[in-house]
């Protein structure tokens, strides 16, 4: 498995802070230290689709310093979604919760794969998921540099998937290549995936090409090695929005591909995880969340016990505390049990509202 760096990426971090000076400067350095955070799930716990959860707002007012103590709590935003860049998706969340959220609070499924810029940087790397080419201006925003999409294979030969015909619109968004002539390093799964069949086809066709050529074939011996490393952003089998029943997440997309392939090769396909509840996305977001509030408190706080809000125990409940962090589950979204029997949180709430209130009497017992 590839080593990953344990520090947030610098070109991200500078643009965070420059965004943090310019809109918000120093007025928070005012504020007393806080000893403590909260990292907070998005969907089924602050929105549902594309409407705010009827809490939500208030929460995060409280966070902001509307409680009786007027303290502000340092917060982050943690989700395994994404398919647009942090600055994009703040302003999505700004709008529908109605209160100012910064790129800077925000982890989204793929925002610790910028950590693979150094190994692929000038690659030809291969980025599953996401509308239009949205995944690909994240990737290059990110500093990878050649970012192929699974359009720009399919415009170049369209019988490899002959069941999706591009439109004039598509092919507009396409990078014009000979794939015959290009090597692709590494598949990435930015987002999910809007196309399975054309997906799943793409990506089978590559792990079983030579060296990462396509219409190639690998001898079975070069199978066994897997040469091209793959990477997958989110393990969610399910997720919530509006609808009665959970929708397919990417981790089912994975499933199905590992499945596949296992029948057409015999072979079990090799992968990396980031997303919750893996740990290497747990340190991204606690390092952005002490970034965050140094940038606007002007504190240091090493110690600081963080809290973590979400719906699904498998990913939210699990991820928090196999890393330490205070788990809170809520009834908004995916679970809506008393508890959950195998990743039991150490508080469970109906909204966020009720986890939040929670986690403020839990820590300022002594001086209320």
């Amino acid at each position: 498995m590839l080593r990953l760096f344990s520090n947030l990426c610098s070109s991200q971090s500078l643009l965070n802070k420059s965004i943090i000076n310019v809109a918000i400067g120093h007025r928070y350095y005012s504020s007393p230290p806080c000893h403590y955070g909260i990292c907070i799930d998005i969907d089924g716990v602050l929105i549902k689709g594309k409407k705010a959860i009827p809490e939500a707002k208030s929460a995060l007012q409280f966070l902001g310093g509307e409680n009786k103590l007027k303290k502000k709590i340092p917060y982050a935003l943690l989700t395994n979604g994404g398919g647009m860049t942090e600055s994009k998706k703040a302003e999505e969340l700004s709008e529908i919760l109605g209160v100012a959220i910064n790129p800077s609070q925000l982890t989204l499924a793929h925002s610790p794969m910028c950590q693979l810029v150094p190994k692929f940087k000038d690659s030809e790397i291969l980025v599953i998921g996401g509308s239009g080419d949205n995944c690909r201006i994240v990737a290059k925003s990110y500093g990878f540099n050649r970012v192929v999409l699974p359009n720009d294979i399919l415009a170049w030969k369209p019988s490899i998937w002959p069941f999706t015909k591009l439109s004039e619109n598509d092919l507009k968004l396409t990078r014009k290549l000979d794939f015959s002539n290009v090597k692709i390093e590494a598949v990435m799964v930015f987002h999910d995936s809007h196309d399975w069949g054309r997906d799943l086809q793409i990506v089978s066709d590559l792990l079983q090409s030579k060296d990462g050529y396509l219409e190639t074939l690998a001898s079975p011996q070069e199978l066994l090695k897997q040469n091209i490393p793959l990477f997958f952003s989110n393990p969610d089998i399910i997720w919530s929005n509006d609808c009665l029943l959970p929708r397919l997440a990417q981790g089912s997309f994975r499933l199905s591909l590992e499945h596949l392939y296992k029948k057409i090769t015999g072979l079990q396909i090799k992968y990396s995880l980031f997303g919750k509840p893996e740990e290497v996305t747990y340190k991204f977001a606690h390092k952005l969340l002490e970034d965050y509030s140094f940038e606007t408190s002007g504190h240091h706080s090493p110690n600081r016990k963080i809290y973590a809000v979400g719906d699904n125990p498998d990913s939210d409940i699990a991820g928090a505390n196999a890393f330490g962090w205070t788990s809170i589950l809520v009834r908004t979204g995916l679970f809506k049990g008393d508890n959950h029997h195998l990743h039991p949180a150490k508080y469970v709430a109906d909204n966020i509202l009720q986890a939040v209130e929670w986690m403020f009497h839990q820590e300022e017992k002594f001086n209320n």
